[in-house]
């Protein structure tokens, strides 16, 4: 569902600055009408190191479920939205920001594995440790 008066392009801004609750919209759009509203954005799509601690404290907090925090981390490591698009396909480019690549990468990993058998549950130490990384006080 797409808010009233939003583009897609704002709302994908959005999910890359973190804000969850732009996930739904992206989740929903066409892979193709993703590309377009990336295209319309006219620059590269950067994670910044802000978007993942927002995301790390809104799981802690529980403001998002693992689940929404999970399809976050998968989107933007991935550039798609995944099992949804049959065949090849040329994902949105999205990228870390350079000074805190290592660390969102890190962070964006383990988020990313939430679910999981094995790794699928992050505990709030771990969320405190990935902030510690990220420069942050948990």
């Amino acid at each position: 569902m797409r808010y009233a008066n939003t583009s897609l392009a704002e709302l994908l801004a959005g999910v890359i600055r973190g804000e969850l609750g732009s996930m739904s919209a992206v989740m929903s759009a066409k892979h193709e009408e993703l590309l377009s509203a990336a295209d319309a954005l006219g620059g590269p799509l950067v994670v910044p190191r802000t978007a993942a601690v927002s995301v790390l404290r809104a799981l802690r907090n529980g403001v998002y479920g693992p689940e929404s925090v999970q399809a976050w981390a998968s989107f933007v490591s991935a550039g798609f939205v995944a099992n949804r698009s049959p065949g090849p396909i040329r994902p949105v480019e999205i990228d870390f920001e350079d000074a805190w690549e290592d660390a969102i990468a890190e962070a964006v990993s383990r988020l990313d594995e939430i679910g999981d058998v094995v790794d699928g549950e992050v505990t709030s130490c771990e969320i405190d440790d990935l902030l510690k990384l990220l420069g942050e006080r948990p």
